[in-house]
């Protein structure tokens, strides 16, 4: 008996199953009972089962009846897809109608849109009722998750993250740019979703590490091998490198050079209490984290 844990969408959430078979392997196809109903996922992690845990059963190893069947509902799904958006028309609804997807067994229908405001869909949930014979839910996502929706390229050339591997959205803060230096331009710093760029929590903790080694722009420090003081200038946060400006007290004869901080010397002032709209963009407060 074993405890895997499974994905039912390229970068979804992983959800925990028992199976009773020992030789199940990595991205082996399963079908699952969901809350949506029945699903094929991939195995994505196996584990041990611990005592206390409490999961559904798998319900068996997808067949190729399985896969016919799933792209025979990828199918119906298209056609429902276009439905509703042509409904959605019809009603002036102001929403935009993304996917849409049907369980395996064909029981539940899931249509995905996007929306600044609520709406009241009733109406479209009736007509496509009607029409297909299933459970309908129409589901509101955001701007981050109508992006990975489709094939996107991100600033750095390639396909945003969010599409590939991303499963879990965590917050994403003004502060964190700061932190690494960059410039606080919003329209380089926000990615294709509109919201701050997910890839600036890659490096979060390293900065934040090295940081707590570096003075900060504008202390006064003492360099090892040097008589006089020196005024920082700028640091190399992932190089760990001080830029000093001597002679500032005759600034006929000022110089600057970079050392390695481990030759700086200087007594950190004392942190200063962090205001609250520190980290908000004075343009659009909603930008400064991702929810």
């Amino acid at each position: 008996m074993k405890k895997v844990g499974i994905r039912f969408k390229r970068t979804g959430k992983l959800s925990y199953y028992i199976i009773d078979n020992d030789e199940i392997k990595i991205s082996d196809s399963l079908v699952c009972d969901t809350e949506k109903g029945e699903e094929i996922g991939v195995v994505a992690k196996i584990m041990e089962i611990e005592d206390e845990e409490e999961l559904q059963k798998v319900k068996r190893f997808a067949t190729q009846q399985d896969f016919d069947n799933q792209k025979e509902m990828d199918e119906k799904a298209k056609e429902a897809l276009k439905f509703c958006k042509e409904q959605a028309k019809k009603l002036e609804l102001d929403m935009k109608v993304l996917t849409a997807e049907y369980t395996l067994d064909g029981t539940k229908l899931t249509i995905y849109f996007v929306s600044e405001d609520r709406v009241d869909f009733r109406e479209l949930v009736k007509i496509i009722a009607s029409k297909y014979r299933a459970r309908i839910e129409l589901r509101q996502i955001g701007p981050r998750d109508e992006v990975r929706e489709y094939p996107t390229l991100g600033m750095c050339g390639k396909e945003v993250c969010c599409r590939t591997y991303i499963s879990n959205f965590d917050p994403v803060t003004i502060k964190m740019a700061k932190e690494q230096g960059l410039q606080i331009n919003m329209s380089k710093l926000s990615g294709a979703c509109g919201k701050l760029m997910c890839c600036l929590r890659y490096e979060e903790e390293l900065y934040k590490e090295n940081l707590k080694k570096l003075p900060k722009v504008g202390e006064i420090v003492r360099v090892k091998g040097e008589k006089e003081r020196g005024k920082v200038t700028s640091v190399d946060i992932l190089g760990l490198t001080v830029k000093v400006r001597f002679g500032i007290d005759d600034e006929d004869e000022e110089r600057y050079e970079t050392y390695p901080v481990d030759k700086i010397k200087w007594t950190p002032k004392q942190p200063k209490k962090e205001e609250k709209q520190e980290d908000i963009d004075e343009n659009n407060e909603n930008e400064n984290i991702i929810e």
